[in-house]
């Protein structure tokens, strides 16, 4: 009798991709609190989507882990569609403010806007767990209907969004406002 385990009999051991991308959540998720508690900006519409649903990755990626005998691919599948709507979710975001429609306040760096940030963060997570999902070469069709339902989520959350128009005011800025070119 070999004391070799089979690859069957094997347990699945958390992998480096689905370590790497619940870091980068837990990461986003603190993150993004530091914006409102730490530096005290007042988070719009579109800054309260992109915290749920770096939350809702970071919670599925976190309760995967810990739950026995969930299949490591599966916590992916169900990373997806949050990641993926977030990512969405900041890039439109930051188009807005690209397009002097919106504009927001400096981020934890001071390089990039907070919406910029959040789109960075989100386009790791994303990244990472589309590779972890060709890695393990499992759910792959689950996978593709995540991302669309991720893209369902940031279209209809962006939809949702009401276009209320903020006067102009020389308070500073502590939160996304509609943009008011300066004199």
């Amino acid at each position: 009798m070999s004391n070799e385990v089979s690859e069957q009999e094997e347990p699945e051991l958390i992998s480096l991709w689905t370590r790497c991308a619940l870091f980068v959540a837990v990461v986003g998720v603190l993150g993004s609190l530091h914006l409102s508690l730490g530096m005290n900006l007042r988070a719009c519409p579109l800054c309260f989507y992109q915290r749920a649903f770096m939350m809702a990755a970071a919670g599925a990626l976190a309760f995967g882990t810990f739950l026995p005998g969930m299949p490591l691919a599966a916590q992916t599948v169900l990373a997806l569609p949050s990641a993926v709507g977030g990512l969405g979710i900041a890039g439109w975001h930051t188009w807005l403010e690209w397009d002097r429609k919106l504009e927001c306040p400096a981020g934890i760096t001071g390089v990039l806007s907070a919406p910029g940030e959040s789109m960075v963060v989100f386009g790791l997570l994303v990244a990472l767990l589309a590779g972890d999902l060709l890695h393990q070469r499992k759910y792959v069709m689950q996978g593709v209907g995540a991302i669309l339902l991720g893209v369902v989520f940031c279209t209809t959350s962006v939809r949702g969004v009401p276009d209320r128009p903020t006067d102009p005011h020389p308070a500073p800025l502590d939160g996304c406002r509609k943009y008011v070119p300066r004199d």
